[in-house]
């Protein structure tokens, strides 16, 4: 069969387009981490394409990729070494692949003074690559993120690279274009505990106020119609009082603070004659005062946080 010179030339450009393609792959990565309670413990997802009709991720040569990882996606890959250096590649025989890993972090964490300082791999490797990198040319699209649990709060975020932040709620997300050798700094610190929660009750956080005194008075009330409200209050993990009958007298309980961050949570032990339960609450600390209603019934509380300033 005879080649016509066009059609000769149409295959010698195609054989060149995909000799490029394998020699400038680069990859569309989405990183997400889900780090547990603890700051420590995580579960990462990663999901990788490329361009080229195969990718690889790296792995330490004295590991294996059923050791390192819960999930591989596709399961058809091989180990391919490589000559002076501590790691392999899983070689995948397709543009993609995706992999799921549970650790703890070890060298890349640093815990000071209640604060929880990560880095990622800062030393560069033996061909000078560092951070989060894709061989031969990085990045063409960089997901990164961090989803934290509630109690974690996340102090500082930084990169070496330019792209976009954005924290919400309790995910932290980095997104970057054509970059390679990413580093990251992620500070943060485990929030103390909040006791909001009741036994097969919902609290919802109806208020806070401010007092500048340790010693405060807290007067309870129902300013509305007398309907036979049964009452418990608690403040942090004490009951103050319970089973109270609420009355249109007030009366008054003495308290002493020892915590920056406190709160009254009202459960109601009855619904009256005229739901929700409602109760009146003010608290005094000698200098200012605040009312504030709360509203309660058998499957929802509702609390006040009471912040002490600091002198």
């Amino acid at each position: 069969m005879k080649v016509k010179p066009s059609t000769f030339l149409v295959i010698i450009f195609l054989m060149l387009s995909l000799s490029q393609m394998s020699l400038a792959q680069n990859f569309n990565t989405d990183f997400i981490r889900y780090l547990n309670e603890d700051g420590i413990t995580y579960k990462d997802y990663t999901k990788v394409e490329s361009r080229g009709f195969q990718s690889w991720h790296f792995i330490k040569k004295d590991r294996m990729p059923e050791d390192e990882f819960t999930f591989i996606s596709p399961s058809d890959y091989k180990i391919v070494p490589i000559i002076n250096e501590d790691y392999n590649h899983i070689l995948f025989n397709q543009g993609s692949f995706s992999l799921i890993k549970e650790d703890t972090l070890r060298e890349e964490l640093i815990i000071k003074d209640g604060l929880y300082i990560y880095q990622n791999d800062v030393e560069p490797d033996n061909d000078g690559d560092y951070g989060n990198s894709a061989k031969p040319d990085g990045f063409r699209t960089f997901n990164y993120v961090w989803v934290f649990p509630p109690n974690i709060k996340v102090e500082s975020y930084e990169s070496n690279r330019d792209g976009a932040w954005r924290l919400e709620n309790n995910t932290l997300s980095f997104i970057a274009y054509e970059v390679n050798n990413v580093l990251f700094k992620i500070t943060y610190r485990l929030a103390e505990a909040i006791p909001l929660h009741l036994t097969n009750r919902d609290v919802i956080l109806k208020d806070s106020v401010e007092v500048k005194n340790t010693a405060i008075t807290i007067s309870v009330w129902d300013d509305g119609k007398i309907d036979n409200d049964v009452i418990s209050i608690k403040i942090n993990d004490e009951w103050i009082v319970k089973y109270f009958e609420v009355k249109q007298e007030k009366v008054r309980f003495k308290y002493f603070l020892t915590k920056p961050e406190n709160y009254i949570i009202l459960r109601a032990d009855n619904i009256g004659e005229i739901p929700p339960n409602t109760t009146a609450v003010n608290i005094d600390d000698g200098k200012t005062s605040r009312t504030i209603v709360l509203n309660s019934d058998m499957g929802m509380s509702e609390a006040i946080r009471i912040n002490l300033a600091k002198e």
